[in-house]
């Protein structure tokens, strides 16, 4: 089912933009941003018409990322009927913001960076969704935190918008504190982050 390819394109767009928007146009700028979210709502939807109606998860192991005694984490996605609607949102909602941004953004400065750090932003959401243990998942939250961080503080020569930005990222610490314990706490009790070994012991 290649469940990789729906937050690789948001990636792709990311790296597109980031790494060469400077020298890229307005419209070319446009066309990686809002292409590989429309690439990955369209993919979003080849995969959930192969599997509805969903009535078990569908998981896809990559590789064994940590390998440590009885633990063993895996670089795994996994979609079940949750994920379903929240990928609908994600990249449908999130496309629609992006196509909206064209006019609000069309004048400001760094233009190609605006887009950029929102194609990050939707990657990382993805991530966050679909990772089928708490580390994965971990590694999604902080990369939202980094791009709300990035994303409010957009107008950076503004006092206003990094002052809001460091109130962003030092809230974010706090909220990771909470989720690192409970991946402690998770491994103490069930040695292991998998969802579904988690589910099926309690």
């Amino acid at each position: 089912m290649h469940l990789w390819l729906i937050p690789f394109f948001p990636l792709i767009g990311f790296l597109l933009n980031g790494l060469f928007g400077k020298r890229f146009s307005k419209p070319l700028i446009n066309v990686f941003a809002i292409g590989s979210i429309t690439a990955s709502f369209l993919y979003v939807l080849v995969v959930l018409s192969k599997l509805y109606p969903l009535d078990t998860a569908h998981s896809e192991h990559y590789f064994t990322w940590i390998q440590s005694g009885f633990l063993n984490i895996g670089f795994d996605l996994f979609v079940d009927r949750l994920t379903a609607v929240m990928l609908l949102i994600v990249t449908g909602v999130g496309l629609l913001i992006h196509i909206y941004a064209i006019g609000y953004m069309q004048h400001e400065g760094g233009y190609y960076r605006f887009f950029a750090y929102f194609n990050l932003f939707v990657f990382f959401m993805l991530l966050l969704m679909m990772a089928s243990n708490l580390l994965l998942m971990f590694v999604g939250w902080e990369g939202v935190g980094l791009c709300s961080y990035l994303l409010v503080g957009f107008y950076f020569l503004e006092e206003f918008a990094g002052n809001a930005a460091n109130k962003a990222f030092i809230v974010n610490r706090i909220g990771d504190f909470g989720f690192s314990l409970g991946i402690f706490l998770t491994v103490v009790a069930f040695h292991t982050l998998d969802f579904g070994q988690i589910a099926t012991a309690i």
